[in-house]
């Protein structure tokens, strides 16, 4: 086994079919050789064999978080983390601070912000006001936690070209005073596009160096594959280079979108696909298509869920396709998954309200029907579908891709948007296993920090942010139902089951070594789980 390596003296968890446990692993050639007894498989040893002493701790297969913006990510980490603020002043002292470090002509940015839990901040919401004077004369703009919406300065409007006679996009809204019909600074949804135009881009060189530490810090943190769902031409260009500069340091699968950050129209993708030239599966183990993505609705927290309950102020929220009415609006969105299933294409589709949960479903179950093949298309976030949906989802093969990240972090926030048992049933996990439907986590970062260990506590425990009770007890998961939504079932997504996901012989080796006992560790501190070794491909990319 020259070169090879050897992973003994602790717990093997294979998650194969028989959920079996060794105590020892072997990889060769970049794959899994064996899994059994310390004498089983130090006895494979060569010469040049490494083997590594685990110590009493666990290999796990390599972490796969299915839904991850890379690039965004990559550009949040350099940003104001708001996440952990709680006062407005928190919020005016970081902008002013980080202000004085930058060039006169600098934006200020920042992300994470969460108005309901911003001390100081009137019952209307954040306003431009709020931001007036902080960064010496430069533009601000502070992203929601839920990348869903944004919070500008005075400057940040000017320089967004943005005033009352700006008119809301489709699928968007500049929110305005309703006494002046001034924007207040506050957008949401597509209007994100115009504030994203406005903000100098980095160059290549940059923009790719971003990216490749990005997935370097992805590896360290153990996750050896992830899904970027929202790669444009040019995002694809960047990875593609990467990739053939041997600079990726995690398996990517892409989710190609040619429209805006939100809304595709459905002649823009009757046009993409005359001259895509691919399907879904495109690639190698590295990089590949997976699919493409479609946004059919918000987030509750700004309003935009389309749910069949209305919010405090009355509305429902609604779809982000084009259409002048809902019944418009569903027939786009179903045109649109029509187009994807014809060619080939898996289909992974953001919905979080009820009726939108349902309205993708239903599109899903009738497209299949009509014409069948082995697509596996997604329903991304999942947080409030019905029973006949869940039902539907399991009969078609379909995958729910929920965050439970999100779910511990906006949970208190949303008691007063939903009933209670809205709240508890929000991302339906166990609901969704029962009936047979394949369910993956991921975190949605940068919405959350990709802290696998912290989610899959939250699977297990379902107790959010600032609670010490669950929402949604009777929707909690085993620890290894918990670790499968994080290994198996998205390669299942990935259309890659037989390929990584378990660790059985002829799987790819891509291993995730943690220091602790993964059976031992209580569940209220599984988010301590401490990453020591990362392993793609049997080379060790990561090590303590």
């Amino acid at each position: 086994m020259s070169g090879d390596l050897i992973l003994h003296s602790g717990t093997v968890v294979t998650l194969d079919g028989r959920s079996s446990r060794h105590q020892a692993v072997a990889v060769r050639d970049g794959r899994v050789l064996a899994a059994g007894t310390n004498a089983e498989i130090l006895d494979l040893a060569g010469p040049a064999t490494r083997r590594v002493d685990l110590a009493g701790g666990t290999v796990l297969p390599g972490i796969n978080d299915s839904h991850l913006h890379a690039m965004w990510w990559a550009e949040s980490r350099a940003r104001i983390d708001l996440s952990g603020m709680s006062t407005l002043r928190q919020v005016q002292d970081a902008v002013r601070e980080r202000a004085a470090r930058l060039p006169a002509d600098a934006w200020v940015i920042g992300q994470g912000w969460h108005e309901r839990r911003l001390e100081g901040v009137s019952a209307a919401g954040p306003t431009a006001a709020d931001l007036a004077g902080l960064a010496g004369g430069r533009p601000v703009f502070l992203q929601h936690f839920s990348a869903h919406g944004g919070w500008l300065d005075g400057v940040g409007l000017r320089r967004a070209g943005i005033d009352r006679t700006t008119p809301d996009p489709e699928g968007g809204t500049f929110v305005r005073d309703p006494a002046t019909g001034e924007p207040t600074g506050i957008v949401k949804e597509s209007a994100l596009v115009r504030v994203q135009q406005a903000i100098p881009a980095p160059s290549d060189a940059e923009r790719l160096g971003l990216l490749e530490d990005a997935l370097r810090e992805l590896s360290r943190r153990g996750i050896t594959s992830i899904t970027d769902p929202l790669v444009s031409p040019a995002l694809l260009r960047d990875y593609v280079a990467l990739h053939n500069a041997g600079r990726l340091a995690t398996r990517v699968s892409t989710l190609l979108n040619w429209g805006s950050y939100v809304t595709t129209s459905v002649p823009v993708l009757e046009e993409a696909m005359r001259y895509v030239g691919s399907i879904t599966g495109l690639g190698d183990d590295m990089l590949r298509v997976g699919g493409c993505k479609l946004m059919a609705d918000g987030v509750a927290a700004l309003g935009t869920s389309w749910m069949s309950r209305p919010y405090p102020d009355g509305h429902c929220g609604g779809l982000v396709t084009e259409g002048e009415d809902d019944e418009e609006k569903v027939g786009n969105l179903r045109r649109l998954i029509e187009i994807l299933h014809t060619h080939r294409f898996q289909v992974q589709v953001h919905a979080t309200g009820d009726r939108a949960c349902d309205a993708v479903v239903e599109a899903f179950a009738d497209l299949l029907d009509a014409d069948p093949w082995d697509a596996r298309h997604v329903l991304i976030h999942a947080n409030h579908p019905s029973d006949a949906s869940i039902e539907a989802l399991a009969r078609h093969g379909l995958i729910a891709n929920v965050n439970s990240l999100v779910k511990r972090q906006a949970a208190a926030g949303l008691v007063s948007l939903l009933d209670e048992e809205g709240w508890h049933r929000m991302m339906p996990t166990r609901s969704f296993l029962d009936a047979g439907v394949v369910v993956a986590d991921a975190s949605d970062a940068p919405v959350t920090d990709p802290h696998w260990p912290t989610a899959l506590q939250m699977l297990v425990t379902r107790v959010p942010l600032g609670f010490d009770r669950p929402s949604g007890p009777d929707q909690r998961l085993t620890r290894e139902e918990a670790l499968r939504a994080w290994t198996v079932a998205p390669a299942y997504q990935d259309h890659a089951e037989g390929r990584k996901g378990t660790i059985e012989p002829g799987r790819l080796a891509d291993l995730t070594v943690i220091a602790e006992d993964f059976a031992a560790v209580p569940d209220e501190e599984l988010h301590a789980l401490s990453t020591v070794m990362t392993v793609r491909g049997g080379e060790v990319v990561f090590e303590a």
